[in-house]
């Protein structure tokens, strides 16, 4: 498809301007309109029309919770050749899913931002990953991020820390005191709950690391209700201290199923470029994430906190504006994750879903 093959020249760029990214944006716009018919009547609902707008601001962002909702894809499912799936419920219908009719545009998205915001020095390095594999778990995003993390950057003797019987954290308590003797550098990478279940582990059994000089670990995804929870920066903390791993080698990676990309803390990126380390969210040149002022559909001047929408081009099959229920405010070089939306912010998001949910009731002709 030649709209894919746009995409992929956009995505291996080193950088974009603005207006390459909105020409982009508009093109892919266009081609959802066209063929993902749930958005095109979501779109109808909002009034607006490809040739309506000039702006990839102007592009109405599907509240998330539409991935549970229809089916939002742009070719027939049975022609797509994955699915990823969001967790937290045995309801296989009340479950989110994003199609892709191929991992290309994902697997590329994924490669590129990764290598230049964990290991902008290195080709490869051993890691082990705190998540179980793909094969067991096949519709998760995370499960395929992780492979293709190990299969691209990790070492021939880089390992999962989980099996088919779960955690073994042992085992992988073991294998850190292992490469802290040989003095190897390593990378842990995975769920934030698994690493909560290692510090929770180590500081009931008085253990305590010295990780190689150059080891970096990696966290993603919150504790979500499988572990107690702990606010970020003091995870960070304390895996640092558990590791002694300095606060800069240390990034939490924030990314969602309904998206092709995924986003991390800059503090690591800033390290190795010699620059102020700075602790925002920085997305790649082919994702612009905005705080918005979700009542007004307007963009929040810096430091005004609001709902975070994404606009992912890498998100081909699917639609490529996401508003999210999390709350943001923009910095200095990226974002600041705050929470999620409560209060007013989840009127906000509500009213999203209501105004899709009726564009799906309603507009069954407008095609």
């Amino acid at each position: 498809m030649q709209l894919q093959q746009e995409l992929k020249a956009f995505i291996s760029q080193p950088s974009s301007t603005d207006e390459q990214f909105n020409t982009m944006a508009l093109k892919l716009f266009q081609f959802q309109y066209e063929y993902n018919q749930p958005y095109r009547k979501f779109c109808r609902k909002r009034r607006v029309l490809p040739r309506s707008i000039k702006h990839f601001t102007e592009i109405p962002p599907v509240p998330i919770d539409a991935f549970k909702l229809t089916t939002l894809s742009s070719f027939p499912i049975e022609e797509t050749s994955a699915v990823f799936m969001t967790s937290g419920t045995t309801n296989q219908d009340r479950r989110g899913k994003n199609y892709h009719l191929d991992l290309e545009l994902y697997d590329l998205s994924m490669k590129t931002h990764f290598k230049s915001f964990m290991m902008p020095e290195l080709d490869n390095m051993k890691m082990f990953i705190l998540f179980p594999t793909q094969d067991e778990m096949p519709n998760s995003s995370l499960a395929h991020y992780l492979h293709i993390a190990k299969e691209t950057f990790g070492t021939s003797d880089s390992k999962y820390a989980f099996t088919n019987e779960g955690f073994q954290i042992k085992t992988l308590i073991d294998d850190l005191q292992l490469a802290e003797e040989k003095g190897e550098p390593i990378m842990l990478i995975g769920a934030t709950f698994s690493f909560i279940h290692l510090l929770d582990e180590c500081k009931k059994n008085n253990i305590q690391f010295k990780l190689p000089p150059n080891s970096r670990i990696m966290d993603t995804g919150g504790a979500k209700g499988r572990s107690r929870e702990i606010e970020l920066t003091e995870f960070k903390e304390k895996i640092s201290e558990l590791c002694e791993v300095p606060l800069e080698m240390c990034v939490n990676m924030y990314g969602m199923t309904e998206l092709s990309s995924q986003i991390y803390d800059r503090n690591l990126f800033d390290y190795f470029h010699q620059n102020e380390i700075h602790t925002t969210k920085v997305s790649p040149h082919w994702v612009k994430t905005v705080i918005m002022d979700i009542e007004e559909m307007r963009e929040q001047p810096l430091g005004e906190k609001g709902l975070i929408v994404h606009y992912d081009l890498a998100n081909i099959n699917s639609v490529s504006s996401i508003l999210t229920e999390d709350i943001g405010v923009q910095g200095d070089g990226g974002f600041y994750l705050l929470g999620r939306a409560k209060g007013a912010e989840a009127k906000g998001c509500s009213l999203a879903v209501e105004q899709f949910m009726a564009s799906s009731q309603n507009a069954k002709g407008a095609l």
